[in-house]
């Protein structure tokens, strides 16, 4: 796409929205989501909370773990606009969650 100079200037707003439009935006850029940490997943397969401040009921989440297990949904009826239960198959593991 050929732009002109002046209007593709970081400076301006349709220059940020060109470069928008041009696959740069993040998932945090486009999706309102809480990237959250989890220090320690407690107990395997026992419930922990997670607290976030979407403001809203979400939906969905991504997950990342230090070590082999996986990330279960537990009462997903339960979560609310700041906080949501979920399991963990192994103990004590550390997460990065991106929830949407």
């Amino acid at each position: 796409m050929i732009v002109d100079p002046v209007i593709y200037s970081p400076h301006s707003k349709l220059g940020e929205i060109i470069k928008a439009l041009q696959r740069r935006l993040t998932l945090k850029d486009n999706i309102a989501t809480a990237i959250i940490d989890v220090a320690d997943t407690g107990t395997a397969n026992v419930t922990f909370t997670v607290n976030h401040r979407l403001g809203y009921t979400p939906t969905t989440y991504i997950w990342n773990i230090d070590r082999a297990g996986t990330v279960y949904d537990f009462s997903r009826a339960t979560w609310t606009s700041t906080q949501m239960t979920l399991r963990c198959s192994v103990a004590n593991a550390v997460l990065k969650l991106v929830v949407f």
